[in-house]
């Protein structure tokens, strides 16, 4: 059975995932992201490490972050004093490596969309949106996150 995910927590695995995939060719407690790193690389905070600590944003976080481990797609590497740390699973790189599944509509398919796209035209766009995604990070990561 596939997890079912709000479009939030897949936002906060795809930041896990990618984070530690980003820092490939370190140790795995050098990859595994803290609660505040992960808020930030997924956009969904832009609070300093202090001011993240006692946020609501952060029990938030903590209930999506709850959410994936529960569901096993994130493993907690270590507990922390003021963040704990978390890496993904396989499962959780397999779900993000999966396409996603088409949405159906009730009486079948929507003519008046027109056919659907293709394997190689949707790998495309999303080779396309990865890469933006990864200029933008690095534009952000330049501008020192502002």
């Amino acid at each position: 059975m596939q997890a079912q995910l709000t479009d939030f927590e897949h936002l906060i695995l795809t930041a896990i995932v990618e984070g530690f995939n980003a820092r490939e060719g370190l140790k795995d407690r050098m990859r595994a992201l803290n609660e505040w790193e992960i808020g930030r690389r997924s956009g969904f905070v832009e609070l300093s490490y202090v001011e993240f600590m006692e946020h609501p944003a952060r029990q938030e976080l903590m209930q999506a972050l709850s959410t994936l481990q529960r569901q096993g797609l994130i493993g907690i590497w270590e507990r922390g004093t003021k963040y704990d740390s978390y890496m993904p699973t396989a499962a959780g790189n397999r779900l993000l490596e999966s396409p996603a599944a088409p949405l159906a509509s009730p009486n079948g398919a929507d003519e008046s969309m027109g056919p659907p796209p293709t394997d190689a035209e949707t790998d495309a766009v999303l080779a396309r949106l990865d890469e933006i995604v990864r200029l933008l990070r690095s534009i952000d990561a330049r501008l020192g996150g502002r």
